[in-house]
C-alpha cells in the first residue's frame, strides 16, 4: 500500500487517467459527428429554400394554364400570340408516332435523317445504319431532346403511311411527315399552328401559340406511352449494333421540375408533376409545356413560351411560378383534397420492373393452436374505452420504437457505442475522481490512516 502513497506513483496514475479521459472525449465527439451524418443520408440535406417570383414578374411572350379535367382556363397571358415552339414540336412528333407505329418494333437510322440535323443541336447520339427499337427513340427524342431521334421517328411514320396507302409523293420522307403534322393540326382545329420539321429547329414558318400548344399537348396525353415517357427523369439506353453495351448513354430529362418538384412551393396545392417538354432556340427563347395534378384531383396543363434566350436559365423557376399561380386558382375553385401526399411523395423515378422502391409489408405472426383447457368464466371487469385506447397506443408505440431500431441498424449500433462510452466515463473518470477528492479531504482533516511497515 505504500507504493500508492508515493508522489511519483500518484502523478503517473493521474497521467494515465488524463489520457483515458482525452481518448474517451475524442471518441464521443467523433460519435456525435457520425450519428447526425448517418441520420441525414436519406434526406435532401443542404438545399436552401428557393423563393419563386410573383407571376406578374415572369418575363415571357405568353403563358396559359388550363384545367383539362374541368375544361376551364385558370390563368393566361397573350395565349393567342404566335411563338416559335422550338423542341416542344416533338410533342406532335410523338403523338403521330404513337398513332401509327408499334413502340416494340425496330427501325434503322438513315443518312437522310442524320443530314436533316445541325451539328450543334441537341442529339440522342445515333449513327447511320444503327438498328434501334422505336421505344428507345421516344425517350431519345423527349429526354435529351434528340433531333436525330425525332427525324428517324418522322421518317418511319411516313414510310408506314406510304406503304399502307401505296403512294409516293415524290417528296422526302421527312417532308411527307411534316404534311402529316399539318394535317393533324387541321384535324384538331388548330388554325394558328404550322410545322416545317419534326424537331423544332428554327424556321420562320414554324409556329404556334400557347393556347394551341396546350390543345396539342392535351391530344398527345391520350396515349399512355406518351405519359410514361414525359414522366421519366432518366433513361439508360440498351445496346444496339452500333453501341455494343447497355447504358451506352444515360439521358437526363431537360425538365428539371421532375427531379425537384418542391420548387413549386408547399402552398401551391400541386400534388404531382407528371412531366412535359422543354424547347429552346435563340430566336424562340425557351419555354415548357407541362402536366401537373392538383390536390383536388384535377389535371392541369401549363404552357410558358418565349422566355428570352439571354435569361433562359430562368426557365424552371418561371414555369414553376406560373404553375403555382394557376394551381392556387384551381384549388380555390374546388378546395377538396382528393390526392394524398405532396409533389415529393409522388415524385417520378426510373427503374426496371421489380427494382423500384420497396413498400414495407406488415406480417402477422401465426401461432400454433393449443388446448385451451376447461373454459373459465371471465370475472375481470371489462376495460373502459379509455383503457382500451391507452393499451392500443402503448402497443403502437412499442411497435414503432422496435420498428425504428430494426430499420435503422446503423443508428442503433452507434447509439450503443455512445452508451458504452458514457458508462466508461462514469466508471473510469467520474467515480475515480470522487474517490481521489474524498482521500484529499481526509488528508486535510489530519487522518493519515494506518501505515504498514
Amino acid at each position: 500500500m505504500k507504493f500508492f502513497n508515493t508522489r511519483d506513483s500518484r502523478e503517473s496514475f493521474g497521467r494515465i487517467g488524463r489520457t483515458i479521459r482525452r481518448w474517451i472525449a475524442c471518441t464521443v465527439a467523433a460519435c456525435m459527428v457520425i450519428v447526425p451524418s448517418a441520420i441525414s443520408v436519406a434526406a435532401d440535406a443542404g438545399q436552401q429554400p428557393i423563393e419563386l417570383p410573383p407571376v406578374e414578374e415572369v418575363v415571357c411572350a405568353s403563358y396559359y394554364v388550363f384545367d383539362i379535367t374541368k375544361q376551364e382556363v385558370l390563368l393566361e397571358k397573350e395565349p393567342n400570340t404566335r411563338i416559335y415552339p422550338a423542341s416542344m414540336t416533338k410533342i406532335m412528333t410523338l403523338a403521330l408516332v404513337l398513332e401509327h407505329l408499334n413502340p416494340d418494333d425496330y427501325v434503322t437510322v438513315s443518312q437522310s435523317a442524320m443530314d436533316a440535323t445541325t451539328p450543334r443541336s441537341t442529339m440522342m447520339g445515333l449513327k447511320v445504319g444503327e438498328t434501334i427499337q422505336i421505344r428507345e427513340l421516344l425517350y431519345g427524342a423527349m429526354l435529351p431532346s434528340g433531333n436525330d431521334a425525332a427525324n428517324v421517328l418522322g421518317e418511319s411514320v411516313a414510310q408506314v403511311v406510304r406503304d399502307k396507302n401505296q403512294t409516293n409523293s415524290g417528296k422526302s420522307l421527312i417532308d411527307d411527315f411534316v404534311d402529316l403534322m399539318n394535317a393533324k393540326t387541321n384535324e384538331l382545329g388548330l388554325q394558328n399552328t404550322h410545322f416545317m420539321n419534326t424537331n423544332g429547329l428554327h424556321h420562320d414558318e414554324h409556329y404556334t401559340t400557347a393556347r394551341e400548344l396546350a390543345e396539342l399537348f392535351e391530344y398527345a396525353l391520350r396515349f399512355d406511352e406518351f405519359r410514361t415517357v414525359i414522366n421519366t427523369p432518366t433513361h439508360a439506353f440498351k445496346k444496339t449494333n452500333m453501341h455494343t453495351f447497355d447504358g451506352w448513354s444515360i439521358a437526363r430529362n431537360t425538365n428539371y421540375l421532375l427531379n425537384d418538384p418542391w420548387l413549386v412551393g408547399a402552398d401551391s396545392h400541386v400534388a404531382q408533376i407528371v412531366g412535359g417538354k422543354t424547347g429552346t432556340t435563340i430566336p424562340a427563347g425557351t419555354g415548357m409545356a407541362l402536366l401537373a395534378v392538383n390536390k383536388n384531383g384535377d389535371e392541369m396543363i401549363t404552357v410558358v413560351c418565349g422566355i428570352p434566350y439571354d435569361i433562359c436559365d430562368r426557365q424552371t423557376t418561371y414555369v414553376a411560378a406560373v404553375l403555382r399561380a394557376g394551381s392556387i386558382v384551381c384549388f380555390n375553385a374546388d378546395p377538396v383534397v382528393r390526392v394524398e401526399g405532396n409533389v415529393m411523395n409522388n415524385r417520378a423515378y426510373n427503374a426496371p420492373d421489380g427494382m423500384g422502391p420497396e413498400t414495407p409489408q406488415e406480417t402477422t405472426p401465426v401461432t400454433e393452436p393449443s388446448d385451451p383447457g376447461p373454459t373459465q368464466e371471465n370475472t375481470d371487469p371489462p376495460k373502459t374505452t379509455a383503457e382500451t385506447t391507452r393499451s392500443d397506443e402503448t402497443e403502437e408505440e412499442d411497435s414503432g420504437i422496435i420498428g425504428f431500431f430494426k430499420n435503422n441498424m446503423l443508428i442503433t449500433i452507434l447509439g450503443g457505442v455512445a452508451l458504452l462510452f458514457i458508462l466508461a466515463i462514469v466508471f473510469l473518470v467520474i467515480i475515480p475522481s470522487g474517490v481521489r477528492k474524498s482521500r484529499r479531504k481526509k488528508r486535510r482533516s489530519g487522518f493519515q490512516g494506518i501505515r504498514r511497515i
